[in-house]
């Protein structure tokens, strides 16, 4: 009968234990989360300039990068989105955005799809555009 009681004790210490330790082993959630959003905030602006996105040896960064034409800068566009477009005769996302400039100016062969991790971190990349 007393094994019970102490078998209830161990596996609540043994509990205690293992909680006390995950949480020495966890960073501070807030710098994971940058860390996070600036790690994908590198790979966007990677892929901006990645010419594999197209064909021809053409990038994002190709059109939007290009100190002759400020018009097509990148600056503040995620703001600008969920929006309507005339082509699409729909409202639609700025990754959706991301896969028909991939289609239509880019000439890729192959998109990647809404969702895709990447077009997340282009995302992260365009909104630190200053």
């Amino acid at each position: 009968m007393t094994r019970r009681p102490l078998a209830a004790l161990a596996l609540l210490a043994a509990a205690a234990l293992v909680g006390t330790a995950l949480a020495a082993q966890e960073e501070d959630p807030a710098k994971s989360a940058r860390d996070a959003e600036a790690a994908a905030a590198k790979a966007g602006a990677a892929l901006f300039r990645d010419e594999a996105l197209g064909t021809n040896e053409r990038s994002c960064s190709t059109c939007h990068d290009n100190p002759k034409k400020p018009e097509l800068s990148l600056r503040g566009v995620t703001t600008r989105f969920p929006r309507y477009d005339e082509d699409a005769g729909r409202v639609i996302t700025l990754q959706e955005k991301f896969v028909q400039m991939q289609e239509r100016s880019l000439k890729a062969r192959k998109t990647l799809p809404l969702g895709d991790p990447k077009w997340t971190a282009l995302e992260l990349h365009l909104r630190g555009l200053k």
